[in-house]
């Protein structure tokens, strides 16, 4: 697939913020089934914009400003080419021994009721690949998956017990599980760009990564129920949502914000369809 890609955040505060500072990651990393022909990222009004690699290797730029500000726009977007490799992420730089990937955080710790489903789904099942895809099955059937996202996302063991989450929240219960099993999983933030859904999965998407041997690294995206395709803009990695998150912040004083974010995609003289969050 390729397509033009243009997305827009607006942050609106209650109050003018003083020096605030944002982190941001908006910028793609090319592997085997995905490549950037052009990219850009920018903000309004000017910022003091810094970009480097983080500890996962995604492209951050760090921005801070003095203020006073009411209003601050964020821009990242140009002509992307995807290919669908049934989730499989291949060519890309792997900075760590897989053994950090199975490390607990309270996001994604499996509780004893999550446990307990995940054994009885997998069974007797011993083939790596197939237990994924069962355990992709059977939370599909138990989760309701709510369009939208919340200011932050609840731990894995409280969307589990609730039924129903956000992608992102989907995709943390799915690690949980996976790392219940002694799998290596992690966290993608990206961007659904198929016109099919593509208003159900929002301006921002989730989903995640597990180690399935000799493969590699496998996506699963809880939300719609499939392994990533040519439509799945990947984006960040990390353990959990905080480390591969879009945006995160901070400013001087707590200052109440909203936030709406757009989505743009024309795919290659095809209708361009717009997500609005």
């Amino acid at each position: 697939m390729r397509a033009t890609i243009q997305y827009s955040l607006q942050i609106d505060f209650a109050e003018p913020a003083r020096a605030l500072t944002q982190v941001l990651r908006l910028t793609p990393r090319d592997f085997d089934s995905q490549h950037l022909l052009d990219w850009s990222v920018g903000v309004d009004p000017d910022v003091r914009m810094r970009r480097s690699v983080d500890t996962f290797g995604n492209i951050v730029h760090a921005c801070s400003h003095d203020g006073p500000l009411e209003r601050l726009s964020f821009f990242a977007g140009g002509e992307i080419e995807t290919g669908d490799a049934a989730g499989v992420v291949r060519g890309s730089s792997e900075k760590f021994p897989l053994d950090v990937y199975l490390r607990d955080l309270e996001s994604t710790r499996a509780d004893v009721r999550l446990h307990e489903f995940t054994r009885d789904t997998l069974g007797a099942e011993a083939e790596p690949l197939g237990r994924m895809h069962l355990l992709l099955d059977a939370l599909a059937k138990v989760l309701a998956f709510e369009p939208g996202e919340t200011p932050a996302p609840r731990p894995a063991a409280e969307v589990f017990k609730d039924g129903k989450g956000s992608a992102r929240e989907l995709a943390q219960v799915f690690i949980a599980a996976a790392r219940g099993e002694h799998v290596p999983a992690r966290f993608i933030s990206g961007f659904f760009i198929g016109a099919e859904g593509a208003r159900d999965a929002g301006a921002h998407h989730g989903w995640a990564e597990v180690f399935v041997p000799p493969i590699g690294w496998i996506g699963f995206d809880c939300a719609l129920g499939i392994c990533p395709r040519d439509e799945h803009l990947r984006i960040a990695q990390g353990l959990d949502y905080y480390g591969a998150a879009p945006r995160r912040g901070a400013s001087f004083g707590y200052v109440k914000e909203q936030a709406s974010a757009r989505l743009t995609i024309d795919f290659a003289r095809h209708a361009a369809w717009q997500v609005q969050q």
